[in-house]
Parts: structure tokens; sequence; C-alpha cells
């Protein structure tokens, strides 16, 4: 009866003595390994050659770059393992995110059985890790918008309060129409947002005209502090090539409706209205 094939793993480590010891240590447990010094080398192997694992460093010539090894492999050749070798066991933020993105992680100096186990029972698993699922903008806006929203008026409340602003009230109902009706531009993929959310957004400006202490530039300073809520929760949903292949279109749309939403805004804080048809 024929041998089966043994289970190919590429390893990826810039450092000689790490490459020198743990992958003979895994040649020895009956694995085909290649090896790769660079995250260029490491790229042209998996464009070459078909794998059950990787193992790569997570700092190989510049701190994270192991992402970028791990990344294309899943992008590439979605059904391989891919573990990450890392020295800062203390990072448990960090560690964290690796394994959203990895199936497991390794701590240097690693402990060769536990490298071996580890790696085994990854690739004897009967239940495979499927790709990360791309999720498009205005998934992401609808399922956060409570979440975006409040990170939004955190942030406008504690400005207002260090520069004496006036805050209002109803921020939070406004920033919810402004958000609801970004993800309804994104999913219809048009250019301009209903008439009914423009509205809101002049009448938001004119309310705030209303109030001692309002300027145009507070409200500029809402809408900034708005996007970079949603900024932040794009930044935490980019963990594939897909997602930001993805996002970046999506991205381009959701600018252009925070403009006319600010543009808006400050028309009725001036006491104009665009009345957009």
């Amino acid at each position: 009866m024929a041998r089966a094939a043994p289970k190919r793993i590429l390893f990826v480590d810039d450092e000689p003595s790490i490459r020198l010891t743990l992958p003979p240590v895994l040649q020895q447990a009956g694995f085909d390994v290649h090896v790769a010094e660079s995250v260029g080398d490491a790229i042209f192997e998996i464009n070459s050659h078909s794998f059950d694992a990787l193992i790569s460093d997570l700092n190989i010539a510049e701190e994270g770059d192991g992402f970028l090894v791990t990344t294309a492999m899943r992008h590439i050749q979605p059904n391989c393992a891919t573990f990450i070798l890392t020295g800062y066991p203390a990072f448990e933020t960090a560690l964290q995110a690796i394994h959203s993105q990895v199936d497991d992680y390794l701590v240097k100096p690693v402990e060769v059985n536990s490298l071996i186990n580890t790696v085994t029972e990854r690739l004897t698993s009967r239940f495979a890790k499927l790709p990360f699922p791309v999720k498009r903008m205005t998934t992401l806006l609808k399922e956060n918008t409570a979440s975006v929203v409040l990170n939004a008026v955190n942030t406008i409340k504690g400005y207002s309060k260090t520069n004496g602003i006036p805050f209002s009230s109803e921020l939070s109902r406004d920033l919810t129409v402004f958000v609801e009706g970004l993800a309804e531009q994104l999913e219809l993929e048009s250019g301009e947002l209903n008439r009914e959310v423009l509205r809101t957004a002049g009448s938001h400006g004119k309310a705030a005209s209303q109030k001692k202490g309002a300027s145009a530039a507070g409200i500029a300073c809402e809408f900034r502090f708005l996007e970079e809520a949603l900024y932040d929760l794009v930044k935490s949903s980019l963990t594939s090539v897909d997602a930001v292949t993805t996002l970046v279109a999506d991205l381009k749309r959701l600018n252009r409706g925070l403009g006319l939403l600010l543009e808006e805004s400050l028309q009725g804080f001036g006491g104009k209205s665009s009345e957009r048809k």
C-alpha cells in the first residue's frame, strides 16, 4: 500500500538560528518543510506550491509583517492552516487580534513537542477552518449603527464640554439617521442620499444655529468625529486582502455621503437649504 504524501509546511522566519533548528525538527516528525526568510520569498513559495500549513514569525523584516504572509496564504490557499510565531506572550490584546486572523499562535522559544503536537492536531482536525467572510460596508453599518453613534456622541460630548460648546440632546437621534442613511446609500450604490436624511441634516444645522455659542466650525467637528467613529469600525474589519478590496470602493461613497450631510447641515445653519431633488 502506497504511503500517504507528507503534509507540506511553509516555515517563514528571518532569524538564521530559528531556520536552522525548527524546520529540521518538523522534517524529522514527518513533514515536508519549505523555508523562506523574507516576505517576498514566502509569497513566491505560496504562489509556487500548495501547503497544508504555514508557520510564520510575527515580525520578519518589519513589525507585524507576518500578517502579510498569513493574509496572502488565506487569500491564495484558504484551506491552509496558519500559525504565527511571536516572542511577545504578554501582548494579550495582540494575541487576541492574532487569533482573529490565524488558527493559533506559538510563543518563542517554542517547545518542540508543543510545536509538533499543535500543528499535527490542527492538520488532523476533521473540520477545516473556513476563510473569513468579507462584509460590505453597508452590512457593517447596519450591524454597528448603535456603537458607531455612541462612540461619536461620547467624543462630541467631551469636545463640547472642554470647549464650552452647546451639546444637542437630539444629537444621538440625528447621527443615527445619518448612519442609517449612509448604509442605505451604500446598499443602493448611489451617489446621493435619501431626501429625508438630507432634510434631517438641514434641520440639525438649523437647530444648532439657534443655540448660543454654536458655530459652523462646531458642526464640522461633529461630522469629523462621526467620520472617525466610522473609520474605527472599518479598521477593525480589515482582516484580509478581500476585505481591503471590497471596502475601498464603499469608502469612496461613504466619504461623498458624509460630505453631502455636512454641506446640508452647514446650509441649514446659515438659514438655507439645498432641497435636493
